[in-house]
C-alpha cells in the first residue's frame, strides 16, 4: 500500500491599500469604472485597490513568515494618493487610473514589501512600480477616447495582506479579494 502526500494548495496573495468606501471620491471612482465598462469588465466595487506587491501562489509556511516579517516592518508615514491619469496596458488588457507623481511614501512602502517578499523566497517583478487602480479588465484595445482630467484623491493610513479567491457569481467566473490582516502606517509627521 502506497500513501501519497497531498500537495498543499497555495494561496494567491498580494499586499495592497484600499480606498475607504466612505471617502468623498469613492462613489465617483466607481461611477467612472461603470462608465468604462463599455470597453471591458468593470472591477467590482468590493475589489477596488492599489496593489503594493504581488506575491502570487504562497504556501501556508510562507504566509506565516510574511506576516511575521510585516509586523517588524518600519512603514512610512500615512499619505494621500492623487490619481489623475487614465491609461491602458495592452499586455494585461486593463484600463487603469494612476498618477504621474506618486508620493514618496507609497514608493517606499512598495519597495519595502517587495524586499520582504524576496527575503522570504517569493520572486518579484523587476519592472518599476506604478501605483494604479484597475478600472476595467478584458479590454481588447485602447479606447479611441477616454474621459479627460480625472481627479481623485484618497488618504491611506494602513495597508493589508489580501487573498484572491475564485468565485462564480451570476454564472460568471470572477475573483473576490479579502483582506487577511492590516498594518498601520506611521502617523504623519512622526518619522
Amino acid at each position: 500500500m502506497y500513501i501519497t502526500a497531498m500537495k498543499e494548495k497555495k494561496q494567491r496573495l498580494f499586499f495592497a491599500i484600499s480606498p475607504s468606501r466612505n471617502a468623498q471620491d469613492f462613489k465617483p471612482l466607481c461611477q467612472l469604472s461603470q462608465r468604462l465598462s463599455v470597453f471591458g469588465r468593470p472591477v467590482p466595487t468590493s475589489n477596488v485597490h492599489v496593489t503594493l506587491a504581488f506575491l502570487g501562489g504562497v504556501s501556508s509556511q510562507q504566509t506565516e513568515a510574511i506576516r511575521r516579517a510585516t509586523t517588524r516592518l518600519n512603514p512610512p508615514p500615512a499619505f494621500t494618493l492623487n490619481l489623475d491619469t487614465l491609461g491602458y496596458w495592452k499586455r494585461s488588457k486593463v484600463l487603469w487610473l494612476g498618477t504621474e507623481s506618486p508620493p514618496p511614501a507609497i514608493l517606499q512602502l512598495a519597495e519595502q514589501l517587495k524586499s520582504l517578499a524576496i527575503q522570504n523566497g517569493i520572486n518579484q517583478e523587476s519592472r518599476p512600480y506604478r501605483p494604479h487602480i484597475t478600472l476595467a479588465k478584458s479590454v481588447i484595445q485602447r479606447p479611441a477616447s477616454l474621459p479627460d482630467n480625472p481627479k481623485f484623491s484618497f488618504h491611506f493610513d494602513h495597508f493589508g495582506l489580501y487573498i484572491s479567491e475564485s468565485v462564480v457569481c451570476a454564472g460568471r467566473q470572477g475573483v473576490r479579494y479579502t483582506c487577511l490582516e492590516q498594518w498601520p502606517l506611521q502617523p504623519t509627521g512622526t518619522r
